[in-house]
């Protein structure tokens, strides 16, 4: 497995007891002893909590960050790297504690009366554990190429937002003149991305469905794909009037960011449309 982790370890924490429900740790870097930081954990949070009218999110070590999202009786913790996508790791911890809610609550019950029946048996919620195991391999970089099928979602997710820009209204001339500009732009990048020199660049869309997922590495992919989208952002709108452009946003690319919206957060590409398209 590669060295390159973006996720460290993570922490499944009783509010208030401190107690572990889950803890794992998933790289060497990670040299704590995972059931004596689960207090310390909960104990910062209800520090910020109650000492300010701020809710704590992120706290930066030396190497790291420890990145949160709660409830009323959960805390949930990853440490991460920093060169981890915060939005992206965020999406994973709300999901998966709505998750824990499906898998280990009873419907006739609560969270409140589920902790209250447990007594501290580490075996307890070993299922959800196993599940935060998946879903942590499933999002990690791992030597450095992940699953075709992760790849071909991203390609997907772009490959709809690439044909939705273009459906800009404009003329000829100046559509033309777009896929010309983008091309340009384009070309210099065949250097760090050779694989794009098999993408059609016409007045459609930019088909990166046409990048075979299987010789190109994800992170590779996912940059070359993002840089992509701000270029043809920009192109468009240097050349069309702001107020097509500001129409095919509306019209054609946000209504797809909002039916699409689970996959664009989950590879945490939903950030990248609101910063490089608007």
């Amino acid at each position: 497995m590669s060295s390159k982790r973006s996720i460290l370890g993570v922490w499944l924490i009783e509010r208030g007891s401190g107690r572990n429900l889950v803890a794992k740790a998933y790289s060497d870097l990670v040299k704590l002893d995972m059931d004596l930081i689960a207090p310390f954990l909960s104990a910062t949070h209800t520090f910020i909590d109650k000492a300010s009218s701020e809710t704590l999110r992120t706290v930066d070590t030396e190497t790291n960050r420890y990145v949160w999202e709660a409830n009323d009786h959960l805390l949930f913790v990853m440490v991460v790297s920093k060169a981890a996508r915060i939005g992206h790791m965020r999406f994973m911890l709300e999901y998966a504690l709505n998750e824990f809610v499906k898998q280990e609550v009873p419907s006739n019950s609560d969270v409140a009366t589920v902790l209250k029946d447990w007594h501290g048996a580490p075996n307890t919620f070993k299922r959800f554990g196993n599940f935060v195991n998946e879903l942590v391999e499933q999002y990690e970089v791992t030597d450095e190429s992940l699953l075709a099928g992760k790849s071909m979602d991203c390609l997907e997710v772009y490959n709809h937002l690439f044909r939705g820009i273009m459906k800009v209204k404009t003329g000829k001339k100046k559509r033309n003149d777009i896929v010309k500009r983008i091309n340009g732009w384009i070309e210099p990048m065949m250097n760090r991305y050779p694989f794009l020199a098999a993408v059609p660049i016409d007045g459609v869309g930019i088909e990166v469905l046409e990048i075979d997922v299987n010789t190109v590495p994800y992170q590779h992919l996912r940059d070359s794909l993002e840089e992509v989208l701000r270029l043809l952002a920009k192109a468009v709108r240097e050349i069309v009037t702001p107020k097509a452009y500001r129409d095919v946003l509306f019209d054609h690319v946000m209504p797809y960011a909002k039916r699409d919206i689970q996959r664009l957060q989950t590879y945490a590409i939903l950030d990248d449309v609101v910063r490089y398209l608007f």
